[in-house]
């Protein structure tokens, strides 16, 4: 071999050496945790599994409407509750319709009334048995 050859695959095999302990990991699907589970997981993204127990709409908020889905026990004994807020709210149509439906709900858990609660700003964070994506339970298609 030439060494101008040489000193050319050199170069081009230190940096892709080099960059093989740099390779991003790809991102895995969060862990699936039961509701009763999820105050262990606050700060963390995960998929909280369960029932809806009632569906409850809070009006006059700061923010607008507030509906919870609330999971384990009706407010304010939940285990866990998925959150909608104001202007998303159209993006969840027939949300009633959730209410004694197993469900999983994706995303950061956080604290909100000092309960465990994930925000839910897209459908497809609320899957429902079988495990669709909306439309809700009883729409058409």
């Amino acid at each position: 071999m030439r060494p101008a050859t040489f000193l050319a695959t050199i170069g081009l095999s230190v940096p892709a050496a080099t960059l093989g302990g740099q390779v991003p990991k790809l991102p895995t699907r969060p862990p699936i945790v039961p509701d009763s589970a999820a105050k262990a997981h606050v700060g963390e993204v995960v998929t909280v599994e369960g029932t809806v127990v009632s569906v409850e709409v809070s009006e006059g908020s700061p923010n607008g409407s507030r509906v919870f889905l609330d999971f384990g026990a009706p407010r304010p004994n939940q285990t866990f509750s998925a959150l909608i807020v104001g202007p998303v709210l159209p993006r969840f149509p027939n949300l009633q319709e959730w209410r004694g439906k197993q469900v999983r709900v994706t995303g950061l858990v956080r604290r909100d009334e000092g309960r465990p609660t994930i925000l839910l700003s897209r459908p497809s964070q609320l899957r429902g048995a079988a495990w669709y994506v909306f439309p809700a339970p009883g729409a058409g298609g």
